[in-house]
């Protein structure tokens, strides 16, 4: 199996966060640890590997060639592009939680905190859907290895499998990994299938991996054997 010695990867990781007003922010649930792990077993195997990051996510053991912290989605958007034009990059790991909403705001405003249906009307009035940050990676470089990655919520495999299947066509994907979050809390551990098209089939296969270490060396090996 290849080395990544000499390979540019971009890892994203943690979560995005988006200014309600100027005191309460929108935000996803992600602690980062995955794709730290991720960083590190790719730093570890020779990858030059650059690190955009949600604030307070888990940092690598490993110092990275570069680490961006970026608050909102447009900053890790930003980021990567940046990243990965500057850098010839070969491959991303696309691991971070992006808020797909944010909100429009003009001024510096508090929403007064007793007085709720304002507030629900203010945020109707000011919520705006986020760019899909993973639909622009291959406009910004098409020939890079891109691994998304699908979480859901109580949902069957044959559903993670559709929209693993959606997800590779849509944002040209070579990889996503997809998971759910009520298997896991069965499981008491963390439980994730790599979907990876075979070409020039239409067939998939599918590597079931269980705890991060398990998904972070199932991503390692496979980019290994395609970069």
């Amino acid at each position: 199996m290849k080395s990544l010695k000499g390979k540019n990867i971009l890892v994203t990781s943690g979560g995005t966060q988006e200014y309600i007003d100027d005191v309460r922010i929108l935000t996803n649930v992600s602690s980062g640890k995955l794709g730290a792990i991720v960083a590190d077993q790719l730093s570890k195997s020779g990858a030059n590997v650059y690190y955009v990051h949600g604030r307070g996510a888990v940092q690598p053991k490993i110092s990275p060639k570069k680490a961006i912290s970026a608050r909102s989605s447009n900053d890790a958007m930003e980021a990567m592009k940046k990243v990965i034009l500057e850098n010839d990059i070969h491959a991303v790991v696309h691991a971070m939680a992006v808020s797909d909403f944010t909100f429009k705001r003009s001024k510096s405003l508090k929403c007064k905190s007793g007085d709720p249906q304002a507030f629900i009307q203010y945020m109707s009035e000011t919520i705006t859907t986020n760019s899909k940050i993973i639909h622009l990676i291959k406009d910004w470089k098409e020939d890079l290895i891109l691994i998304g990655f699908k979480f859901e919520v109580g949902v069957s495999w044959r559903t993670l499998f559709s929209l693993a299947k959606k997800s590779i066509k849509l944002n040209r994907c070579d990889m996503v990994v997809v998971n759910d979050k009520k298997e896991m809390e069965k499981k008491k551990t963390h439980v994730a299938r790599l979907v990876i098209p075979v070409p020039p089939s239409d067939l998939y296969r599918v590597v079931e991996c269980v705890g991060k270490s398990e998904i972070a060396t199932g991503i390692k090996h496979y980019l290994r054997t395609v970069l």
